[in-house]
């Protein structure tokens, strides 16, 4: 007979998973992070708010670890070596701009200050006594970025295709990428206690990965399996969907045979239907998004709130005063090395870069649940990292669009401006008329109404709507 599984905890997180974002939505003054609705509604269901869920059972384990899976497989797929490719090209055309003006060299140079500064405060957290051990792994943690963020905001204010939005994409990708299989590998060197041989069965990953995306392109080429793969892409087959999570499962199959982690497993899975997705075909990636945003990925972040301890937190003086002190080195490692933007970039773009890039979330948490799990960390310094990603993560977007709102603003002005410039002329030329040097001279020292040798925009309008008649105007 079948146990029976109680589905009571698991309708209260879906619940909380429906709700959060209606809520969320409706808050007009601060913009919170959906994922930072949902952690702090795990919060107020676990122990240590009102305590009606608790992550114990296999089937809320289960749920938990492969909703984390799954935001790996979605963080691999944001990985885009066409746009990282596409950057290169840009930056190799433009022959004239030094190393420090190139989105290639400043993106990754950056990321390295970030690593060495990360080791170099970790260790000092080490010394001082806040935190116990594991400091290279704290570097890590501390070095990560949340593309999931940087790409919608950069986006949101259409940067993404400049040269300064492309520097803190490079970078963003870079931590990505490098920080989650530094942490995959540290994790398996933590676990076996020593080098060796072993280790490197890691890259047995690497190699099925080179393997899949070489004979995917290969399949893609062939006629009839292009032809059946679209007829079974509709439907009740989805077969292109199907294929997708089979091979997120087969490479965090892999990663446990191979004593690796499972996140490494599933984001190269991810970045594999990255590569082999084409231009139209992105609808594969919406759908799995939609699929993991709807289900899996919400539970995830619903119970890293039911796990977070506070009162374990509010217990422990050390984990308190760590939640500061970890914010403050979370900013350093982010802000001081973007400082290099400034040899491309004038002084807001730069702060702005690093506020952006000092955004953390899936990456940061995941890594932070290794180190628990693997009792590098402590629980306490477990919460404190979750506080520190909520914090950022919803405070450097914000920072971000304030330092960037005038840029933006001001471009649109020019763009409208520009257009409004076009018709006046177009207007003009409808009148057939020549204007002397002379003439137009004359006519803006008209405009000029208090002498100051400037146009107001308003004594413009008023000499126009106040001489002028409706016909006069009607061609502009």
């Amino acid at each position: 007979m079948l146990a029976e599984f109680d589905f009571q905890p698991l309708l209260l997180v879906m619940l909380a998973a429906f709700i959060v974002p209606i809520i969320v939505s409706r808050s007009k003054k601060v913009a919170i992070p959906i994922v930072v609705g949902e952690i702090i509604a795990g919060m107020l269901l676990g122990p240590s708010g009102l305590g009606w869920v608790e992550i114990d059972g296999e089937v809320i384990r289960f749920l938990r670890d492969f909703g984390l899976a799954y935001l790996m497989f979605i963080a691999g797929m944001e990985i885009d070596f066409n746009m990282i490719s596409k950057i290169a090209k840009d930056s190799a055309k433009k022959e004239d701009e030094g190393l420090l003006q190139n989105p290639v060299f400043i993106g990754p140079l950056s990321f390295v200050f970030t690593l060495i500064l990360s080791a170099l405060l970790s260790l000092a957290l080490l010394k001082t006594g806040f935190i116990k051990s594991g400091w290279m792994m704290m570097a890590l943690i501390l070095s990560t970025t949340s593309l999931g963020v940087v790409l919608p905001v950069l986006k949101e204010k259409k940067l993404n295709n400049t040269s300064f939005g492309q520097t803190i994409l490079l970078t963003a990708l870079l931590a990505d990428f490098i920080t989650m299989f530094l942490i995959s590998i540290y994790a398996t060197y933590y676990e076996k206690n020593s080098l060796s041989i072993e280790m490197m069965l890691v890259f047995i990953l690497f190699i099925a990965f080179a393997f899949l995306h070489r004979t995917g392109l290969i399949l893609g080429r062939i006629p009839w399996i292009n032809k059946l793969v679209d007829e079974l892409s509709h439907a009740t087959a989805q077969i292109k969907l199907r294929a997708s999570l089979a091979l997120m499962v087969g490479f965090i199959v892999l990663a446990g045979i191979l004593n690796s982690e499972m996140i490494l497993g599933a984001f190269i899975a991810g970045i594999i239907v990255s590569l082999l997705t084409t231009d139209q075909d992105r609808r594969v990636e919406k759908d799995l998004e939609a699929f993991g945003f709807s289900f899996f990925i919400p539970i995830f972040f619903v119970l890293v709130g039911v796990g977070f301890n506070l009162n374990e937190l509010l217990k422990s003086p050390g984990a308190m005063l760590l939640v500061p002190v970890l914010l403050a080195v979370a900013l350093m490692v982010k802000f001081l090395p973007t400082m290099i933007f400034k040899f491309a970039f004038s002084w807001r773009e730069t702060i702005a870069a690093g506020s952006l890039l000092s955004a953390r979330l899936s990456l940061i948490i995941a890594a932070s649940l290794i180190a628990y799990r693997l009792d590098i960390i402590e629980e306490a310094t477990n919460s404190a990292i979750i506080l520190v990603a909520v914090i950022t993560v919803t405070a450097s977007p914000l920072l971000f669009s304030f330092l960037m709102r005038n840029e933006t603003e001001q471009e649109d002005i020019e763009e409208v401006g520009n257009l409004a410039l076009k018709k006046l002329f177009k207007a003009l030329d409808n009148f057939n008329v020549d204007y002397t040097t002379k003439e137009l001279k004359a006519m803006f020292t008209h405009f000029d109404k208090d002498g100051e040798g400037t146009i107001d925009i308003d004594e413009f309008v008023a000499v126009l709507e106040g001489e002028h008649s409706f016909e006069d105007l009607e061609p502009l």
